[in-house]
């Protein structure tokens, strides 16, 4: 039997199948017509990493643990297989996946998983957490250069280099400054000298970095603009491939990019996430620019290793990509264009309501 790339949702798996198939015809689980197909069993290793990571359950009162069968989880923790295909044939494909070395074993299939790190190594992550509160508190509010709360710098290390990630030369950024009507020259629209720079989400004052988002829309959010400002927004290229720090949704994560490593990436996943959050939560214009001050300290240690940038998603703008680049030697300038802004819409929320009898 052959699958084809509709089976899947995963990126990493429709990537291999386009990349890899070497014949075309109907898909024997999906039953679409005339595309690439593959035997299942090219996915046999993949998955068999992926599935070490999960242990039978019998019963547990453990807060968070939720055993599922094994398709059931895959799918509701991974999002691996496509809509065009059942539960049913979830497990058909599974078994074929899998059939070299579980062969007539039904057990795999009947019998309710979980993630062995949730069920062994919610401690640690706790842990790692409350260092990291310590850490903030101390950092904004006792010492500021020799800390006595340190976070473990090693591991993080390690940690990122499960979230590099390669931009290709020619690549476009954008950036944006509200600006009057004649708007900014294109060399005003780089990085701001180091006299004028003011602490920001990554860089400390006097340090400053080149602040990007991946499109357009995603930096007249970040640049705050109201109704009938005007915006200046410039284009940047890659003159060179940039080696980043990916903290940005770090639970939608294929499984198949970590491979040997995906017991680590499980186990301090939450530790990740909550960087993550860190590093794109905003600031309101009341909140103290101390705030910023563990999540540059984030930054400047990402730089120390090598890396051209970090990057985190936009909390003004659903799904939007920012970049804070530490190395912009490797972008240059190609254009400037002055926007107007002619609408805002904008959404509300109660957050505290006084109740008067």
């Amino acid at each position: 039997m052959k699958c084809c790339a509709n089976c899947f949702d995963d990126i990493e798996l429709t990537g291999f199948i386009i990349s890899n198939s070497t014949e075309t015809g109907d898909c024997d689980f999906c039953g679409s017509k005339n595309t690439n197909l593959i035997d299942p069993r090219e996915f046999e290793e993949k998955f068999l990493l992926l599935i070490n990571v999960y242990v039978p359950v019998i019963e547990s009162n453990l807060d968070g643990v939720e055993p599922a069968l094994l398709h059931e989880k895959l799918q509701k923790e991974w999002g691996i297989f496509s809509e065009k295909i059942n539960a049913d044939e979830t497990v058909d494909l599974l078994k074929n996946i899998l059939g070299d070395i579980f062969d007539g074993d039904d057990a795999l299939f009947d019998a309710p998983v979980e993630r062995k790190v949730v069920l062994f190594d919610l401690d640690e992550a706790d842990v790692l957490e409350k260092e990291w509160d310590k850490f903030v508190h101390e950092i904004t509010s006792i010492n500021r250069y020799f800390l006595g709360e340190q976070i473990d710098l090693k591991l993080l290390e390690n940690l990122f280099r499960n979230h590099e990630k390669i931009y290709s030369k020619g690549k476009l950024f954008y950036r944006a400054r509200i600006s009057d009507k004649k708007g900014f020259e294109l060399n005003e629209m780089g990085k701001p000298p180091a006299k004028n720079s003011v602490s920001g989400r990554a860089n400390p004052v006097g340090i400053p970095y080149l602040y990007v988002s991946t499109n357009k829309d995603t930096v007249l959010y970040e640049s705050r603009a109201t109704h009938l400002d005007f915006i200046t927004i410039a284009e940047f290229k890659l003159k060179e491939r940039l080696n980043v720090v990916q903290l940005r949704q770090i639970e939608n994560l294929s499984p198949f990019t970590h491979e040997d490593k995906l017991e680590d990436y499980l186990k301090y996943q939450k530790y990740i996430k909550r960087l993550e959050i860190e590093l794109s939560k905003p600031l309101r214009r009341h909140d103290r620019k101390l705030e910023y001050l563990p999540t540059q300290y984030l930054c400047e240690y990402v730089k120390s290793l090598g890396y051209d940038a970090i990057e985190y998603g936009s909390s003004l703008h659903d799904g939007g990509v920012n970049l804070a680049i530490f190395n912009d030697d490797k972008l240059e300038g190609k254009n400037v264009e002055v926007h107007e802004v002619v609408s805002v819409e904008l959404d509300t929320e109660v957050v505290n309501r006084e109740l008067v009898n």
